[in-house]
């Protein structure tokens, strides 16, 4: 439990006060608790929907986007943006890596946000409060997928690079089976947005190790926020021609 509080304290703002302190190896191996951390977003998200299930759409939508940047401090959405100014550079290995290193947002990456925020706003005023609890499971979920096949595009010591070295079989299987449960207790059709996700995912191993040569802790992110949304518009899709 101590690494799962871990977890929770460094992936949001909740109040969580670890008393003792925090090795290198216990920040790293709480990692594989990401998609248990998604549980809690998904239920914070969930609690807000569910008292502002009277309350005009957009607005609903809009605090519900607000309560997840501030919820997770944007930081995967930050990874996003940096992954997005990188890669769409159409630049050297090198240089693409350096560029997602560069703090300025560049214009890939605010368009990217703006994207990204207005997707968000759109799929909140449509999908039903099952789907907002699984979104942010299936997000951490991917990106733990995702970063048990990688390497660590970057040499020497990094977040990212701890993070990919750590992840193995045994969380991803623990990722996806986690998932799988969670879908279950709901919803059985949330397996088919989950599915393809993974399949998106599986994609993205293959992309980011031609193009950088493995992955970042930006590219977590940005594996994190792609499948959210993505799980997000596919349930509706999914809900609205089979449902």
């Amino acid at each position: 439990m101590r690494k799962f509080f871990i977890a929770l304290s460094f992936y949001t703002r909740l109040p969580i006060q670890i008393k003792s302190e925090v090795s290198e190896e216990d920040f790293y191996s709480s990692m594989k608790f990401l998609p248990v951390v998604g549980l809690v977003i998904g239920l914070v998200l969930y609690a807000l929907w569910y008292l502002l299930k009277d309350v005009e759409g957009q607005v609903s939508a809009f605090l519900l986007v607000f309560l997840y940047i501030w919820l997770t401090g944007g930081l995967h959405i930050d990874g996003f943006m940096d992954t997005l100014d990188g890669v769409l550079s159409n630049r050297s290995r090198e240089e693409t890596l350096e560029i997602m290193k560069d703090s300025r947002v560049g214009a890939f990456g605010a368009i990217g946000l703006l994207l990204l925020v207005l997707g968000y706003f759109i799929s909140y005023q449509f999908v039903d409060g099952y789907a907002i609890i699984i979104a942010p499971i299936i997000g951490r979920t991917g990106a733990l997928f995702s970063a048990s096949f990688s390497e660590s595009a970057r040499k020497g010591n990094s977040l990212g690079k701890g993070f990919m070295e750590r992840m193995g079989r045994k969380e991803r299987v623990f990722g996806l089976i986690f998932s799988t449960i969670i879908i279950l207790l709901f919803d059985f059709f949330y397996l088919i947005p989950f599915a393809l996700c993974m399949l998106m995912s599986a994609y993205f191993i293959k992309y980011f190790k031609n193009k950088l040569g493995g992955m970042t802790g930006d590219t977590v992110g940005m594996m994190i926020e792609l499948n959210q949304i993505v799980f997000l518009f596919v349930s509706y899709l999914t809900w609205y021609f089979v449902g």
